[in-house]
This record gives structure tokens, C-alpha cells and sequence, in this order.
């Protein structure tokens, strides 16, 4: 298995790391909402509207990347941000109730 260091050197490693990850916590997500939501949580249609349309707002914030990749480089902002959906969506399980998804 490739090391960090090898990942952020490698484009092609990077690449093939984002091509898999970004689609697998996707689909994590997509079942979470489609099955966990409804059933574990007790959703309702409004409150996942609500869900919806707070997971929008971290797009509108997007600007912001500018300025990071000021300190950053892309490879490892796009590492970071990998790391800290997977570890978001992971966590996801652990909060079953509105606040918490």
C-alpha cells in the first residue's frame, strides 16, 4: 500500500485514491439517507427538506478554498477534504436524530 508521501508525490496514485473513495461515500451516503434516515431516525418529509438544504451550505462557502489553497497545495487540500467526508459520512451513524445527520 502507497504511503502518504507517495500519494502526494504520485498524481496517478492521488487520481486513482479520489476515483475510488469519492464514489464509495457516496453511495454510503445515499443509502444512509435512503434507509438509516426513514428508519433509524424517524424522518419525516420536512425534516428531510431541512437535511437537504443544509448539506447545501458548506457549497456556498466554497469561496473559501481560495484562500486555503493560498497555505495549501491542491493535492493535499484535496487529501484533507477526502479525509474529512469519509470521516464525516463514517460518523454519520452515530448521530440518529436531526441535529446530528
Amino acid at each position: 500500500m502507497p504511503s502518504l508521501q507517495t500519494i502526494r508525490q504520485n498524481p496517478q496514485f492521488l487520481l486513482l485514491a479520489m476515483a475510488f473513495v469519492m464514489p464509495l461515500t457516496f453511495s454510503v451516503w445515499n443509502a444512509l439517507l435512503n434507509n438509516f434516515v426513514i428508519d433509524a431516525a424517524q424522518f419525516n418529509g420536512a425534516q428531510i427538506g431541512i437535511l437537504q438544504s443544509l448539506r447545501e451550505v458548506p457549497g456556498f462557502l466554497a469561496f473559501t478554498a481560495i484562500f486555503v489553497l493560498l497555505v495549501l497545495k491542491e493535492q493535499t487540500f484535496a487529501l484533507i477534504s477526502l479525509a474529512l467526508m469519509s470521516i464525516g459520512i463514517a460518523l454519520t451513524g452515530w448521530f440518529p436524530f436531526e441535529y446530528g445527520l
